[in-house]
């Protein structure tokens, strides 16, 4: 008999059925769309991300104007996530602390508290600190009120929100951005508003201004950290194309035995450089340092000061300070923003002032036509109510003759040609509006009214006279950047060199062409034993035959202490090798093989050597006893020495052999030996008188293969 199994029966409401692929994909192009549209990606025309537009509109809402009492904190965030923003409030106090920041270029928020004054700081808990808007804050947030934008629900329909303000100064220039989405990132840098401000009336006058002049304008970042950005490379493709990798380097001043970092570049903390300094020292890639101090505070601002030891120069703690901590780092560029369609693209710096001029343009036209549907209704019933004023009597008589309201307002507009609305108004006046000086007023308000509605007209139906508004109201804006704090802070030295080598700052500084590297006499690449080399061939030679030639290939630019190979297990020798030379391999038995290293190909810093001098078959006890780098324009030559006696050989009449070969025969043995104990670098007057001509003719018989004696050792 067989057994079955009943399974219960499935509700097939709860069945899902579709492909696992079908199903990641729906779900996963769902989360991608609202990471790019609705979270990480600011807008090309207000400059802000989504979560930053809620947070300032909820704060217009709330009345928080320049001058008005902040609110705290923590009671805005809660009404942000709650009405707005469906996403927690941690993060949402997180975006306002950043707009609240002292190294923010342009302040949109005025904290009270303790809100970030340096890179990396935290602020104080929201229930400590409060906040309202600044005076440039307000200027973003200012029109909503007159229509100007178009607003839309909220996710849960019970509020309506802008789908972007009516900014009146370009955020996303003047604070920049940086954000990580699905597919896409963006990173604009800061820039002085007052440059930016220039160059949006100039583009507005000229909209084919050239790249030159708008270069001119707006030559590079300025953010308000300071910093300074170092060389030309990558500003000019920035500026015209949106994309450019430039170095960025904080200020460090030399005082005496100390280096004082004032100025971080932008997106480096203080608690990271610090942390870098510390494992250089540890490490000791940075040897000469005797202390480190942070001296921030909230009055004077960032402060880390750096002691050099004794014997050790400040400017050579600052070189290295630049070159292997992120104080120098390289800012890549990508002005990635949302158009119209809420989509992704890459803009030039050209284009988002564009984008925002654009704005302007519909702001004008929107709060302009709002506008005129005000002053066109006004006057409809202003001109009512001056045909009332022709003959009160009348109107006063049809009033009291009707029995009913219905009655009186047809008879006002049978009486008075006027429609079903005007009579309505007149019928909702005080009594008190029917004086003679109540005319006068009429009068003047009806006059004011056509000229209003004439402007209005012209501003909706003609472009050039909205240019004109535009740019008088940037010039109102430009207003608020008068402060000494918008003065430029990041300085542009075109005519410096970087230290560091290009690179992201969040990744590894890859080291530059011919960069310095040394292999020490522990046979370990390092930078931190004796002075740094910037030419020749590193080797290495093995007790077993195999050698290596090395450029450094493949070596970071922070070098610390690296093999020379991942294997150094019996490593005989290893050091540079000068242009010239050769390398000779000498070993127990008496052979010696000289080896051009042009011959050899060179390995990076994973390689474990190549065979290089063969050994004798089956004889454990012969291995390479020597390595030595031979030059024959020095006239040098070799010493060897055995147990019972000792040779000179001339490096010249030692033949050139590839690698891998066994060798020659240059040092034959006496009777009861076999084995040779050294071999050193000699020069051939070492010898003096016969016993110097002899050594000299037997180095030669020997290695041509005569096997002659050699000199017995005294």
């Amino acid at each position: 008999m067989t057994a079955t199994l009943d399974l219960p029966q499935q509700n097939p409401d709860l069945v899902l059925d579709q492909s696992a692929d079908d199903y990641w994909n729906h779900y996963q192009l769902t989360f991608a769309l609202y990471s790019v549209s609705d979270r990480a990606i600011p807008s090309a025309f207000d400059g802000l991300k989504p979560g930053q537009r809620r947070l300032l509109y909820q704060m217009h809402e709330s009345g928080l104007q320049p001058g008005n009492k902040p609110q705290k904190s923590s009671k805005i965030c809660s009404a942000v996530t709650g009405n707005l923003h469906p996403h927690g409030g941690a993060s949402m106090y997180g975006a306002a602390a950043l707009m609240a920041a002292e190294f923010q270029r342009v302040k949109v928020i005025d904290g009270q508290g303790a809100f970030p004054r340096i890179q990396g700081d935290i602020p104080a808990a929201d229930r400590y600190t409060e906040m309202r808007l600044s005076a440039p804050g307000a200027a973003l947030t200012a029109e909503l009120n007159d229509h100007a934008v178009p607003m839309v629900q909220t996710f849960d329909g019970e509020w309506t929100e802008p789908t972007m303000l009516p900014a009146q100064w370009p955020v996303l220039l003047c604070n920049g951005a940086v954000g990580i989405a699905e597919g896409w990132a963006t990173k604009v840098p800061a820039h002085n508003p007052r440059e930016v401000m220039a160059a949006c009336r100039a583009l507005l006058k000229t909209p084919n201004m050239t790249d030159d002049r708008l270069v001119k304008l707006i030559p590079g970042p300025d953010w308000g950290c300071g910093a300074t950005v170092v060389g030309t490379g990558g500003l000019r493709e920035y500026i015209t194309t949106g994309r450019g990798a430039f170095t960025v380097r904080g200020t460090i001043s030399v005082d005496g035995k100390n280096c004082i970092i004032t100025e971080l570049p932008p997106g480096v903390a203080s608690n990271t450089v610090q942390d870098r300094i510390r494992a250089l020292v540890e490490s000791g890639e940075m040897s000469g340092v005797a202390d480190m101090s942070d001296l921030t505070d909230r009055r004077n601002g960032l402060r880390i000061v750096v002691t050099a030891k004794r014997g050790h120069s400040a400017e050579q703690i600052r070189d290295q300070l630049l070159a292997l901590t992120p104080l120098e780092s390289t800012f890549a560029a990508s002005l990635v923003a949302l158009d119209e369609d809420r989509v992704p693209r890459w803009w030039s710096v050209r284009e988002l002032i564009s984008a925002f001029l654009h704005l302007r343009d519909s702001v004008v036209l929107r709060r302009s036509e709002y506008r005129l549907e005000k002053v066109t209704a006004r006057r409809h019933l202003v001109a009512g109510l001056m045909k009332i004023h022709l003959d009160i009597d009348a109107a006063v008589a049809v009033i009291r003759g009707s029995d009913t309201v219905d009655d009186a307002r047809r008879g006002l507009q049978e009486r008075f040609s006027i429609d079903e609305e005007q009579a309505n108004y007149v019928l909702a006046l005080q009594l008190r509006r029917l004086t003679k000086l109540d005319v006068i007023e009429l009068q003047a308000e009806a006059d004011k009214l056509d000229a209003e509605f004439a402007e209005l007209t012209e501003l909706v139906s003609n472009p050039d006279a909205r240019r004109k508004v535009i740019d008088s109201e940037l010039v109102e804006t430009a207003k608020l950047f008068k402060g000494p704090e918008f003065d430029r802070r990041t300085v542009l030295d075109f005519d410096a060199t970087p230290v560091t080598s290009g690179a992201d700052e969040d990744g590894p500084r890859e080291r530059k062409v011919n960069a310095a590297w040394r292999l020490d006499d522990r046979g370990v690449f390092s930078d931190s034993h004796g002075d740094l080399l910037t030419s020749g061939l590193g080797w290495a030679v093995w007790t077993d035959g195999r050698v290596k030639f090395t450029t450094g290939g493949g070596l970071p630019y922070k070098i610390r202490d690296i093999p020379v190979a991942p294997d150094i297990t019996g490593l005989l020798r290893s050091g540079v090798l000068a242009d010239g030379f050769h390398l000779a391999l000498v070993t127990r038995r008496g052979k010696i093989l000289r080896i051009d290293p042009a011959a050899v190909n060179p390995q990076g810093a994973a390689g474990n050597g190549v065979a290089g001098v063969k050994l004798a078959a089956g004889d454990p006890e012969d291995a390479v006893i020597a390595a030595l780098p031979v030059s024959c324009e020095n006239g040098e030559a070799i010493l060897s020495i055995s147990e019972k006696g000792w040779k000179v050989t001339e490096v010249a009449d030692i033949p050139v052999k590839g690698r891998g070969g066994a060798g020659v025969g240059f040092h034959p043995f006496v009777s009861g030996e076999n084995a040779l104990v050294s071999a050193t670098i000699s020069a051939t007057g070492f010898v003096r008188g016969k016993r110097a001509v002899r050594a000299e003719k037997r180095a030669k018989s020997s290695v041509k293969g005569s096997g002659s004696d050699v000199i017995p050792a005294e």
